[in-house]
């Protein structure tokens, strides 16, 4: 049985083996869906649709999504979306087939949750460290998956103190 937004059942508030879809049912990053920063800030009124398909411990979802938000503070960075009815999911591993699609915005994650973790490392540290964590996963990470990203990292940095530092 699969849950979509008409249906009233809970959403598991984790979700693995996920993809997201745009209106026209092309695969499409969350990332292209706003970062909401913090709980009291309001979203751009730009309304994309995009919806996350994907499976949770006992159902699969079908669910719009508004916005995306990601946290580098404990042992492993974690990536939640904001469902229409105002649940946050945490996601947890893509789909194989929708790696590519997402693959530049994980880099970018990992990289902030290492620098935050590791402030004074950089260069081959931080690249060994993320061929290790991207290890299963055809190309190798590099500066060029980041560069798509700039304007994220940037806001990442002026909002955590441990960033800037970095």
């Amino acid at each position: 049985m699969m849950a979509s937004d008409d249906e009233a059942e809970p959403v598991s508030h984790t979700i693995s083996e996920y993809c997201f879809v745009d209106d026209k049912d092309e695969p499409i990053s969350f990332s292209e869906l706003p970062v909401q920063w913090s709980d009291s800030e309001s979203l751009d009124d730009k309304k994309k649709l995009i919806f996350l398909n994907g499976k949770s411990d006992i159902q699969k979802i079908y669910k719009q999504v508004t916005a995306w938000k990601f946290d580098i503070s404990g042992s492993k960075p974690e990536i939640s979306v904001l469902s229409k009815e105002k649940n946050w999911i945490t996601l947890q591993k893509p789909r194989k087939s929708f790696e590519h699609t997402v693959r530049t915005i994980l880099i970018t994650v990992h990289s902030l949750h290492y620098l935050e973790k590791n402030p004074g490392t950089f260069g081959k540290a931080l690249w060994d460290h993320l061929s290790e964590t991207f290890s299963l996963y055809e190309a190798k990470p590099s500066e060029n998956d980041l560069v798509d990203h700039v304007n994220l990292i940037t806001e990442a940095i002026k909002r955590n103190e441990a960033l800037g530092k970095a």
